[in-house]
């Protein structure tokens, strides 16, 4: 079990340098978690792909169908607030609801962004494990 954000998510389906590393972690891991945020990003980051003319309507289209494809479980954020709050001073609430899940899961969280295994984490909560693929 695993939870993804958007970075290694956009890297797998965008075929992107990281991916061949985001596809041994998803293919080893029995299922595939994420904030139900995860959707919403990962299209927002397609879109914006498309207006800069990085990628093509249809590139991005066929991404997302993929995307529904990888059977990744949607965690509403509700039950994930309270920790999101907790976690206000080092994460914006986005990023925040990845990492309370992964706490929640008690999964790793499998991401490009360094920064986040970085963040000063409450000692009172249960330790965030990241695992930071190579970029």
């Amino acid at each position: 079990m695993i939870v993804l954000d958007t970075s290694a998510v956009i890297a797998w389906l965008l075929r992107l340098p990281e991916a061949a590393e985001v596809e041994r972690r998803v293919t080893a891991a029995d299922s595939l978690h994420g904030p139900a945020l995860l959707a919403l990003e990962t299209a927002h980051v397609l879109h914006r792909y498309v207006r800069r003319g990085d990628l093509s309507a249809e590139q991005a289209r066929r991404a997302l169908a993929e995307y529904s494809r990888l059977g990744i479980v949607a965690h509403v954020h509700d039950l994930l607030l309270p920790v999101i709050w907790r976690l206000r001073e080092n994460f914006t609430a986005y990023a925040a609801s990845f990492a309370a899940l992964a706490v929640m899961l008690d999964a790793p969280l499998v991401t490009l962004d360094a920064r986040t295994a970085r963040a000063p984490w409450p000692a009172d909560l249960l330790p965030l494990r990241v695992e930071v693929l190579p970029q």
